[in-house]
């Protein structure tokens, strides 16, 4: 008996000493996930990965995937589930997320990107035309375009909620489609659509959107889960790499754009069409989402208000 209980006992320390080894020895390898959504202004991402930044930036091993989803409610609900750990999205849906207590802050700026109303009806080239019966279509509420819309209707009709019951949602490719049949008689939308309804010549521009969000300001952000806090070197290699990314973007526009190409499954030609336009770009710093925040806020769509010191990480610059 007493030989037996000396055998387990040497057995248990055994163990307890593989478990301590195992544990001192090297370190697992890491996995990082990004999700993002699809269209050039997601083009920082796609230089991450085609160029490997944040493994090379990263002084370990570590495994970095890349996601693409459909919308910011799935990034939304993969960063609260664990499943990712950087998601890419719209400002405003960003700032919703922030406020409802959604564990991410703003590890870095993507892009600015071209928005604007149009209207296939002649009639109507200002806000104060648009009837109660007219069709706005945009991709949802509570969308970036949303609040864009809100944000003009505040300004020119002096109720940011004023045209609410006009909206429509659809996708931006059903939207451009419904102002050509003339299903709806209006369409807010971005690049690469916007582009494409300004080319053709057949509609009419409302000034208000540019009035209220002038370009060069926000549009696409990165959030990180701020469980990267916990491992401040990985913390550093991702924002290490989205500077470099954004930097590629704006110094090597070719191979960019060739890149950018394969991506979006688009010809070379219309892709350095996209890139060279003067509202088309790459920033690392917020501009303008304060001012988004503060319209949220008061305007209703968040009912807690975000400052700038819980939206973003301390290395992220401007407001």
């Amino acid at each position: 008996m007493r030989k037996t209980k000396a055998l387990t006992l040497i057995l248990i320390s055994i163990c307890m000493l593989l478990a301590c080894t195992a544990c001192g020895g090297a370190p697992k390898e890491k996995t990082l996930t990004i999700a993002y959504q699809g269209g050039i202004g997601y083009a920082p991402v796609h230089m991450m990965e085609a160029k490997n930044l944040i493994e090379a930036n990263y002084d370990g091993e570590i495994t970095v995937k890349f996601v693409k989803l459909d919308s910011g409610a799935a990034i939304n609900e993969g960063i609260i589930g664990g499943t990712v750990d950087i998601g890419c999205m719209g400002l405003a849906p960003a700032i919703s997320g922030v406020a409802a207590g959604i564990p991410y802050k703003v590890l870095s700026n993507l892009c600015a990107q071209s928005h604007g109303l149009m209207s296939n009806d002649p009639g109507i080239t200002k806000l104060t035309d648009i009837t109660s019966e007219d069709k706005i279509a945009l991709v949802s509420t509570g969308s970036f375009q949303h609040l864009l819309l809100a944000m003009a209707a505040e300004q020119s009709l002096g109720d940011p909620h004023a045209l609410d019951h006009n909206i429509q949602n659809m996708s931006h490719a059903e939207g451009m489609a419904s102002l050509q049949s003339g299903t709806v008689k209006l369409h807010l939308t971005s690049s690469p659509f916007i582009y494409q309804e300004r080319d053709s010549g057949a509609y009419t521009e409302l000034p208000e959107i540019a009035q209220v969000w002038p370009n060069g300001n926000s549009f696409l952000v990165a959030m990180g889960s701020t469980a990267l806090e916990q491992d401040p070197a990985l913390l550093q290699a991702v924002q290490t790499a989205f500077a470099q990314a954004i930097d590629f973007i704006n110094n090597n526009r070719d191979e960019a754009a060739q890149i950018e190409s394969e991506y979006l499954g688009l010809d070379l030609e219309t892709v350095t069409g996209y890139l060279e336009q003067p509202d088309c770009q790459f920033f690392p710093e917020l501009r303008g989402a304060d001012t988004m925040a503060q319209f949220m806020h008061r305007a209703g769509f968040i009912e807690k208000e975000v400052n700038m010191d819980d939206f973003r990480f301390s290395f992220v610059a401007g407001s």
